[in-house]
């Protein structure tokens, strides 16, 4: 039963922070990356297997890894999305912003953490986690 959590927390973790950079003070939720996720979900693989993490148009953000479902923000600013989760898990920094430079909605791309391993992220359109 710990598997998920786990996999909950360090995927969000990843979202967060991993191949990311602290986060910047400022957003204003417009460019590119708050056009990309805004209504949309992320899917992250790592060594921890699957989840998805879906970006509210009102800023709120759902992560589901397995059975678990967390909930947290998420704020854009030009290529950059920032996520925090509520409340911060104490191995989670609170908030951490992934750089979505060049990326599309419906292609993936993969990454790499001495934490998480490697790393397969999605963009896809719309809710799939919607009965959660």
């Amino acid at each position: 039963m710990k598997k998920p959590l786990a996999c909950a927390s360090v995927a969000l973790a990843c979202l967060a922070g991993l191949c990311a950079m602290p986060a910047a003070h400022a957003a204003d939720n417009t460019g590119h990356a708050a056009t990309l996720v805004s209504g949309n979900t992320m899917s992250v693989t790592n060594r921890y297997g699957p989840s998805a993490i879906y970006f509210d148009p009102s800023g709120r953000a759902r992560h589901t890894a397995g059975d678990t479902v967390s909930h947290g923000s998420w704020r854009a600013d030009k290529n950059l999305v920032c996520s925090t989760a509520d409340p911060t898990p104490e191995r989670v920094t609170p908030e951490y912003c992934l750089d979505l430079a060049g990326k599309e909605l419906g292609k993936a791309w993969t990454g790499t953490d001495p934490k998480n391993g490697n790393l397969v992220f999605l963009l896809t359109p719309g809710d799939k986690n919607a009965s959660r």
